[in-house]
């Protein structure tokens, strides 16, 4: 905790404010502080990571990627109706009360979370903060960034949970590779690649070709923060499943149409990624990651889940 005790007191502060209006935010019961620590009384979750919960379910749909996203959605949009800028959402900040469903589902970790001026909600903040791979250009650029950020992410995890693949390739080391991704991300140029793992998600059914993922990614990976979807739109977005599925004579009926489980396909992937998160990780909590973005030092202060805490 040494060095970053403001990271803490600021999630304490922020959770606070937001950890009891919404069931599937993890909720602070109480912190008590002693001359050496701080001690925060939290939800136990003992279902694990998102990775670790896939892993051990065995199968994973697209139905389950659209409910995990809609879970998502739902908390940010309630954090942004706070007046709340997440700004590290990503699998890793999902963790699980328990074992047995989705709705056990907890948005985790607000360290890196800020508070909008309510009185000046067009003041941007300026911090540079993320981790790499999920953060947008706008905070790259340090053009100063809002909730659109936190949108942004949910496209990039969105497109990861579909295919295990990043949209953008972005690490936290230094070279040619992460040049390339950085400047991918600068211009929002990604691709539904490899071809193959995009086959079977939601577009080939002629009465349901509306609901197509790409769609629901695409709207939010976008350039322009304006130009990407608000928490509340994306709720409403047919691949959430809100919208009625129209089966055989035209009766409706509920829950998204069945699609094959991705998890052959994106198990290598979800198991590579944990892997590589733990170990650069280890790395990361002892020392500085190379690299740079447009002047920045990356990793000058990277935590022990690879999310950069540079101050601009």
């Amino acid at each position: 905790m040494k060095g970053r005790e403001h990271l803490v007191r600021n999630e304490v502060r922020i959770l606070q404010k937001v950890s009891k209006g919404h069931r599937h935010i993890v909720t602070l019961h109480e912190y008590f502080e002693t001359p050496n620590s701080l001690y925060l009384v939290m939800d136990l979750c003992t279902g694990g990571e998102l990775f670790e919960w896939i892993m051990k379910k065995g199968t994973f749909y697209e139905e389950d990627a659209a409910e995990i996203i809609r879970t998502v959605a739902d908390c940010v949009a309630y954090l942004h109706e706070q007046n709340v800028v997440h700004r590290d959402i990503k699998p890793e900040n999902l963790l699980f009360r328990s074992q047995d469903s989705l709705s056990e589902l907890m948005i985790t970790d607000f360290g890196l979370s800020k508070t909008l001026d309510p009185e000046n909600s067009d003041l941007l903040l300026k911090s540079t903060v993320g981790t790499p791979g999920y953060m947008a250009p706008e905070i790259l650029r340090k053009q100063g960034h809002g909730k659109p950020v936190d949108m942004w992410a949910i496209g990039v995890m969105t497109y990861f949970l579909l295919c295990g693949y990043f949209p953008f390739s972005v690490g936290a080391g230094a070279g040619s590779d992460f040049n390339a991704g950085v400047d991918r991300v600068l211009r929002a140029e990604f691709a539904f690649e490899p071809k193959e793992y995009w086959l079977d998600i939601s577009n080939e059914c002629e009465w349901i070709d509306f609901l197509q993922a790409k769609d629901f990614i695409s709207r939010l990976i976008r350039l322009d923060p304006e130009e990407r979807m608000t928490a509340a739109d994306a709720l409403k977005h047919p691949w959430m499943g809100f919208a009625p599925i129209v089966g055989d004579g035209g009766v409706t009926v509920g829950g998204r149409v069945r699609t094959i489980d991705l998890l052959p396909n994106v198990g290598r992937q979800f198991s590579k990624k944990q892997s590589t998160l733990r170990k650069t990780g280890t790395a990361n909590s002892t020392q500085a990651a190379p690299g740079t973005l447009d002047g920045m030092e990356v990793g000058e202060a990277v935590n022990e889940q690879g999310a950069l805490m540079v101050q601009a």
